[in-house]
Order: structure tokens, then C-alpha cells, then sequence
């Protein structure tokens, strides 16, 4: 065991690195430079590629930068960068910390824990660790997390170790690196008689979690100065957080670094928002508002400046396209798209009505409806009106869904969940500001999709449709932008196209320069398939693209109904699934559901019932009449390898599920 003098420890530093694209986010950037203060030698290990300007980042801090190919992830990288080296070299230093690009921070300065650290006569540790667990009848020991491991002389120098890296395969996959380096390690060495501790007291959430950097993390850093936070955190798959946690764990924690740290959250941003799916951000992150629709929230700022572009196709719905367009600020320019013949009408209308807010009136081609008449017509206006924040909205009917037999009552609903989501009243748009001015990197904010009636087909649990192909074709080949995209995720997009945006987020869909030839004319462009349904759900991933995230608004009026409708949804459904339903959370209903509901599972639910009746009846005529103490030795031995085929089957499931 060995105690560090402070005042002359010489430490090396392995830090592992990977992207796919090869790019090192500014987060990266800010916690070198705190790490390097502590540290004589850092080596970076890259798994896979790195792109120039990620690389003289790096150099800033070190001159060794090992690229290797993307096997055995940060375990192998790790045996890599100390074979490099050699156990010469690294055995001259008081301490070898593997860390890798997992972790965020420091949100409180290394030297309070290293300082702590030192005084603790231990021959390795970590920041956190996982309490002992048994999950699924298999036993999970004490370990510490790998994502920073800090190896003191005492252990680099023993052959244990060194033939323990040395003889490091390449692990293929998270899960076997998991089981077999991180779980592993801790009790393997510790059996050899090594010790080891961990700047946070794992025990203290050992009742609640055996993960609580990911489960807890905010109580970490309030409670005990954790230094770091997983980036993970705010991508997580939410059936993760929903299946052990009421899902606050992410936007509690951004909350609490933004109000009560220094750290800057634009680094949080700026590590997910390129690699990520914006669906498993905005549910991490709980990217959805509530205002209020009948009072003023403060302001941080001086308000952004804003106009509003409204599309005005049905002469017969001005009275309720006004009663909205009411609700437009007057320090907001409003803007009226609309063909020729139709714009001295809607002036009429105005003027006889005692509209009192200036109109701007652009004319527009009838090809491509409200999408051509906001990327063709008022392209200049998004482009070089010199606005910030510039919401759209456009009157709705889609006869077509009356035409296929449905009530005009559900088209009408979708319309009324989009206008008062977007232009519901005079305070809830000016709350709608003031979200732009104090939300610098919030760039598209749109009213949820609806799920009602004959939309539940069209939106639940995705709305792509038959749009993903077109629509990936538009953001990389039209728009040459890359992002993740993924058809089993919803688009975080605007559908029903209105929304508020900020003019820098969507800036690519505008100078792409459309052309009205560009949309298909009226009478061909049908209810799905073509370039304007692209682009209806292409403008969130436009936003990702430009370092701004997309967020639901809904006004705290709607939102009581959208509560019900809610509920009443996953009621609906769970009661429809009667005895296929087995377990307590949703995540085991839902995978109990799906084994009842596939026809594999209904061949299974046939096998098991003739053979419990075959067996049954073999129980009945020759087991029960043996005397008790061997009915005892029989039932043992009939249920052994059911039990061994349930805990195989578990432990496997756990592994995935981790």
C-alpha cells in the first residue's frame, strides 16, 4: 500500500478517445487543461479515427497520440498505450490514471480530490464505484468504475498486474468488457492481497443504486463535490431512467450544473448534440415546455427579435386564422403569405375587423402549399429580415382524411393542438420569447404530434410513414449535413409544420434555395411520400446539425388535456392486453406483451401448456402416491434444470439489458 507525498507526485495520465467522426468535443478541451495540472505525462489513445482539428487539440497537451483500430474498446486501448510505454517507463511514476472520454467536468477543482486521494494508503482507485448486487440471482461484486482507474507503483510494478494486460484480449463487445475488465478487476485484485478505495463513498448509495453516477448523479455533485458526470447521461434510453427512476435524472442534473456551478453547460451541447440521436436527448433531457397562457415569465435578457409568417389558404377559416394571428405581439412584425388574388381579401378582411397590427402580404405560387410558401416566398425574409426567432403557422383542413371516411372533428383537433401550441395567446407567445432569449440553444420549438383518433396509426410510436429514406436523403445529400438518424426514433421535428424557430438553427434549409419547381403542383403531391413531408420532419435534425436542440411547447391550458389523453392512451392499451400482462414496470409489461402477442410466443404458450398438462398428469398417477420424502428428491431434481435455464436466460437478458 502506498501513500503519496503531494508535493512530488509524479503521475502519467492514459486517456482513451473515441468518435466515429473522429471529432474531440470542447468539453474535451476544458477538462485536459484542468487534468493537466495535476499530470507529467499524458498519452492519448485513439480508437479509430481522428480529424485534424481534433488532433491539434490534442497536441496541445501531449506529444504521444497512439490511433488504433476500434477493437476491444477502452480496455484494449488502455494494454496498448502500457505496452507502448513499457513497464520501465511506467513504473516511474507514482501513479497511472486510464481514464477515458466518457466523463464530463471537472465541475470542482481535481486538486480537492487528488489531495484526498493521496493521503490513502491504497494501491489503486477510482472516483466511484458499484456496491455489491445481486440482479436476476447473479451476483455482481464490488467494483470500481473503469471509466477512471488510478494505479499506484505498488501494483503497476507487480507481475500480477503486468501479466494481467499482457495477456488482455481484444473484448468485442461493451457487455464482455463489462463482465470480464471492470466487474472483474476490483475483487481479482483484491484477492491478490491489493487495496483499494474511492473518492466517493459508494456505500452511501448502495440502498438506492448500484449506479448512481447515472441514476443520482446530481445528489454526487451536490453532496459530494463529484468532479465529473457521464455524458451518457443526457442520451440515455429512456426505458433505462423510466425503469428505475421517475426519469428526472438528466434534466436535474443539467439544471443543477447550470444554477449552481460554473461549469459551462454549452460544453454538455457541444459533446451530444453532434453524436447523438436528438429522440434519446430530448427524452433524457425532458426537452418539453409548459408556459402559461395567461401570465408573463421574467426575462433574462432583452427579447429576441421576432416576426411571424402565417400562410393563409381558406378564404372560409380568416375568422379563426385572426382570432390567432391576435395573439402576435406587437413588437413582433407579422407576415402573410398568400396568392394574388387572395391577398386584397384577407386585407378586406382585416381592415373590416379593426386588425390593428401592420401586415406584410407576399405573394406565392400555388405549388408546394405552406412549405414552398415559407422556403420560396418569405425565404428573404427568414434569410435577411434581421430576426432572431421567426415563428410560422399555416390554416389546415386535409379534406383528404375526410375523403377516407374519417369526421372532419379529427382533423379539426389536430389543428387546434397545433394553433394553441404555437399562437395560443398574446402571453404564452411573448413566453415563447422570452424561452428563445433564455434558452440561447434552443433553435426549433414546436406543439407535440398528435396521437388522437386516426392519427395514433401515424405518429405513435414514430411518424415517419414512408419518409425516412426521403428524408435522409435531404439532410445528407440535399443539405449535406450529418447526423444521427435512426427509423425506430421519433423525427423531433415540427409535423403539421408550425412552429417557432431561431433563424441560425434552420439557416441550411433556407440557403439550400428552393425553387417552387422544386414541389410537386397541387393535386400530385398526395397525403405522404413527397419532398415537402421530408422536409416537415427533417427541420429538428437540421437544428441538431447546428448546435441547437429541438423542444416540445405546449401551453398550460393544453397541456390538462394532454395529460388525460396520456394516461388514457397507455390505459387503453395495457387494459387491452389482460393476461399477457405480467410484471410491475412498464418495460417487463411491455416485453411480457410482445413475447404474448408474437407468434413465437404464442408457439411457446402451446408448448408449455401440453407440456404442464402431459406433466400433470404423470405427477397425478405415478409421483403422489410416493411417500413424501421422495416426492421431495423428485421435485428437486425435476426443477433443477428449469431453474438453470431461467437463471441462463436472466443473466443473459441483464447482460443485453446493461
Amino acid at each position: 500500500m502506498v501513500q503519496l507525498n503531494e508535493s512530488d507526485v509524479r503521475r502519467m495520465a492514459i486517456y482513451c478517445f473515441y468518435d466515429k467522426n473522429g471529432r474531440a468535443g470542447k468539453y474535451i478541451d476544458t477538462f485536459l487543461a484542468e487534468l493537466n495540472r495535476y499530470i507529467d505525462r499524458l498519452v492519448i489513445v485513439v480508437n479509430g479515427k481522428l480529424n485534424q482539428q481534433s488532433k491539434e487539440l490534442f497536441e496541445k497537451y501531449t506529444n504521444t497520440i497512439l490511433i488504433r483500430e476500434n477493437k476491444g474498446l477502452d480496455a484494449a486501448a488502455y494494454r496498448d498505450a502500457m505496452l507502448h510505454e513499457g513497464w520501465n517507463n511506467l513504473v516511474s511514476y507514482d501513479e497511472v490514471i486510464c481514464l477515458n472520454d466518457t466523463v464530463l467536468g471537472p465541475i470542482y477543482p481535481f486538486s480537492e480530490m487528488f489531495d484526498v486521494m493521496d493521503s490513502r494508503d491504497v494501491d489503486f482507485w477510482g472516483i466511484t464505484a458499484s456496491p455489491e448486487s445481486n440482479l436476476n440471482e447473479e451476483h455482481i461484486p464490488t467494483h470500481v468504475q473503469a471509466y477512471w482507474h488510478a494505479y499506484r507503483r505498488s501494483i503497476v510494478s507487480s507481475p500480477q498486474f503486468q501479466h494481467y494486460w499482457e495477456s488482455m484480449p481484444n473484448y468485442s463487445s461493451y457487455a464482455e468488457v463489462t463482465r470480464k475488465h471492470e466487474i472483474a478487476f476490483t475483487p481479482h485484485f483484491e484477492k491478490l492481497g491489493f487495496s483499494w478505495s474511492t473518492y466517493i463513498d459508494y456505500q452511501k448509495y448502495a440502498e438506492f443504486s448500484p449506479y448512481p453516477l447515472i441514476y443520482m448523479p446530481m445528489q454526487m455533485l451536490r453532496e459530494d463535490r463529484c468532479p465529473v458526470f457521464k455524458r451518457r447521461s443526457f442520451f440515455l434510453g429512456y426505458s433505462f431512467y423510466f425503469d428505475q427512476t421517475a426519469g428526472q435524472p438528466a434534466m436535474d442534473l443539467y439544471e443543477y450544473i447550470k444554477d449552481h456551478t460554473s461549469y459551462d453547460v454549452n460544453l454538455i451541447w457541444d459533446a451530444i448534440l453532434p453524436s447523438y440521436n436528438i429522440a434519446d436527448i430530448a427524452r433524457a433531457m425532458h426537452l418539453d415546455y409548459v408556459l402559461p397562457s395567461r401570465t408573463l415569465n421574467p426575462r433574462q435578457h432583452t427579447v429576441v427579435k421576432s416576426a411571424f409568417i402565417y400562410h393563409v389558404y381558406f378564404m372560409d377559416l380568416l375568422d379563426e386564422t385572426f382570432h390567432y394571428l391576435e395573439s402576435v405581439p406587437q413588437e413582433t412584425d407579422i407576415y402573410v403569405t398568400s396568392s394574388d388574388k387572395k391577398i386584397p381579401l384577407i386585407q378586406q378582411y382585416a381592415q373590416e375587423h379593426g386588425f390593428s397590427h401592420e401586415i406584410h402580404y407576399i405573394p406565392v405560387k400555388n405549388r408546394g402549399r405552406d412549405v414552398s410558401a415559407l422556403l420560396v416566398a418569405a425565404c428573404d425574409v427568414v434569410l435577411n429580415g434581421g430576426y432572431e426567432v421567426i415563428g410560422f403557422a399555416h390554416d389546415k383542413k386535409s379534406s383528404q382524411n375526410q375523403e377516407n371516411g374519417h369526421n372532419g372533428t379529427e382533423t379539426q383537433g389536430f389543428t387546434y393542438k397545433l394553433m394553441e401550441n404555437t399562437l395560443g395567446s398574446r402571453e404564452f407567445v411573448n413566453n415563447i420569447l422570452t424561452l428563445f432569449t433564455n434558452n440561447p440553444r434552443l433553435g426549433l420549438l414546436c406543439p407535440p404530434p398528435p396521437y388522437h383518433a386516426l392519427y395514433f396509426a401515424h405518429t405513435l410510436p414514430v411518424e415517419w410513414g414512408p419518409n425516412f429514406e426521403n428524408t435522409k436523403k435531404l439532410i445528407e445529400d440535399t443539405l449535406g449535413l450529418h447526423v444521427p438518424m435512426d427509423p425506430a426514433k421519433p423525427t423531433m421535428s415540427a409535423m403539421g409544420s408550425c412552429y417557432w424557430f431561431r433563424v441560425d438553427a434552420l439557416k441550411p434549409l433556407f440557403e439550400h434555395g428552393w425553387q417552387y419547381e422544386d414541389f410537386l403542383p397541387e393535386g400530385q403531391m398526395g397525403a405522404d411520400g413527397s419532398i415537402s413531408h421530408a422536409i416537415e420532419r427533417a427541420n429538428g435534425y437540421v437544428a441538431q446539425s447546428q448546435g441547437y436542440y429541438p423542444a416540445w411547447v405546449l401551453s398550460d391550458r393544453y397541456a390538462r388535456i394532454e395529460v388525460d389523453s396520456l394516461f388514457y392512451t397507455t390505459n387503453t392499451l395495457i387494459s387491452a392486453a389482460g393476461m399477457a400482462r405480467r410484471g410491475e414496470t412498464i418495460l417487463a409489461n411491455a416485453l411480457s406483451i410482445s413475447d404474448a402477442t408474437s407468434r413465437r410466443g404464442r408457439l411457446r404458450r402451446r408448448i408449455r401448456r401440453r407440456t404442464h398438462l402431459i406433466l400433470k398428469g404423470f405427477t397425478q398417477t405415478f409421483v403422489k402416491p410416493l411417500p413424501e420424502s421422495v416426492k421431495n428428491v423428485l421435485y428437486r431434481i425435476a426443477w433443477a434444470p428449469i431453474n438453470g435455464y431461467r437463471h441462463t436466460r436472466d443473466a443473459i437478458t441483464h447482460l443485453i439489458y446493461k
